[in-house]
């Protein structure tokens, strides 16, 4: 895979020339510190400290509109006899809940970006998925109150990105894994800033020049909504120079490289039978998926001899004339009514998931033009997926695991209960 596919895959690169064809979504310039946040390091580093950095626990952001994150979903119908109602858990009903990181010193603060995200959310109708330049938190939804992508505020959506693997990999590993990668030796702040006054009023050492820039120095396409093309004025100030040591390949370095946010509308009834993986090679499609590969659809396998038209049609009218690479993957929605909608694109190879196909097949020398078309035709016959996948400590039940710690917790929590209702009584 070569730098240049895959930077041609990157969200604010293509979605301008094919928003008509896709879904609304908003894109935000990502500051430096946000993105040593998700990077699990120190959001404001301290420039006489060691090099040497060690991963920061899992911390939420400080959180100025006072929305919370993934709020439960039994929260406006208590269950009157559960432990998680106990003060255990959450504390009592006239207290607030207590937050034991709320004085953690390595605890960022983005106020400006926080405000951004939640006015871009608000509108794109109250609820956005969240990705970077190529990867959605998909990895992470184990996080979240209804097992989805779905974000409503910053915390759900730094929560998300914070939490995922996916996104790690983009920051850390993606444009590395390219075979004609090569690191600029110098290294300076790695995102145009949201407000330098934020970021200065969090570093006590900062007095840089452009700290006065405002929140809308943005170039004309950096945040665009709807299908319509409109704009909103974006959130990015001036780079600004700023080196650091390299570090191993799992770390995110500060190269000057550009990330964003992608925040994309979200659609409560979309249906997963209907969302299709398209491969193309040497410029002619090849080959589609059926984009979850780890279920059964009855009415697929009916319904992929209509579908597979319209995907050919729109490849060879929409995606084709206007899409640079020879070889790369795309996704696609196809509606009810036969409208294919573009959902992403994927480098060809690396880390995109072949599907129902492998790698091999798809370059096998001497393979013809011929699209080739496939669904899972019957039951059991599916291949594992990324929803499956949760933390080993939500499956480690053995001694001293965090399930072992709340279970235990738990048992001594309704002893104390019981022991003091014998009491009362």
């Amino acid at each position: 895979m070569l730098l240049e596919e895959l930077l041609r895959c990157q969200i604010h690169e293509w979605y301008p020339a094919f928003r008509r064809h896709s879904i609304p979504t908003v894109i935000i310039p990502l500051p430096a510190a946000f993105l040593r946040y998700l990077a699990g390091q120190a959001a404001y580093p301290d420039p006489d400290a060691d090099s040497d950095e060690e991963t920061l626990p899992f911390l939420l952001p400080v959180i100025t509109s006072g929305r919370q994150p993934f709020a439960p979903i039994h929260a406006h119908h208590p269950d009157p006899v559960s432990l998680l109602n106990s003060e255990l858990f959450f504390g009592s009903s006239n207290e607030d809940v207590h937050d034991p990181d709320a004085d953690h010193p390595h605890r960022p603060e983005s106020p400006e970006l926080e405000a951004v995200i939640d006015a871009a959310i608000a509108e794109l109708g109250g609820a956005a998925l969240p990705k970077l330049n190529w990867s959605s938190p998909k990895d992470a939804t184990f996080m979240s109150a209804d097992g989805t992508t779905r974000c409503t505020c910053f915390a759900e959506v730094a929560m998300l990105l914070r939490a995922s693997d996916c996104v790690a990999h983009d920051l850390a590993s993606a444009r590395q894994s390219c075979e004609d990668f090569v690191r600029p030796e110098g290294a300076r702040r790695n995102a145009r800033k949201v407000s330098a006054g934020a970021e200065e009023g969090a570093r006590s050492n900062a007095n840089e020049a452009d700290g006065s820039r405002g929140i809308n120095d943005a170039p004309s396409d950096s945040r665009e909504i709807g299908e319509e093309g409109g704009k909103t004025n974006g959130a990015v100030g001036d780079l600004v120079d700023s080196h650091e040591e390299e570090s191993d390949g799992d770390t995110w370095v500060d190269d000057g490289f550009q990330y964003y946010l992608a925040l994309r509308k979200w659609y409560p009834g979309l249906r997963p039978e209907s969302e299709f993986r398209c491969f193309v090679r040497e410029r002619k499609l090849v080959a589609v998926s059926q984009r979850d590969a780890s279920a059964y659809y009855p009415s697929l396998p009916g319904w992929s001899s209509e579908v597979q038209p319209k995907i050919k049609a729109f490849f060879e009218e929409v995606i084709e004339p206007q899409f640079g690479s020879n070889n790369y993957t795309f996704d696609v929605y196809v509606r009810a009514d036969g409208r294919v909608k573009l959902i992403d694109f994927n480098p060809w190879g690396g880390y995109t998931l072949p599907l129902l196909f492998t790698w091999e097949e798809l370059e096998e020398e001497g393979r013809g033009h011929e699209l080739e078309f496939r669904v899972v035709m019957q039951q059991g016959a599916v291949r594992p997926g990324l929803m499956t996948a949760v933390p080993y400590d939500m499956l480690d039940w053995g001694e001293g695991s965090g399930w072992d710690v709340l279970l235990k917790k738990a048992d001594e929590e309704l002893g104390r209960q019981m022991n003091s209702l014998d009491g009362d009584s």
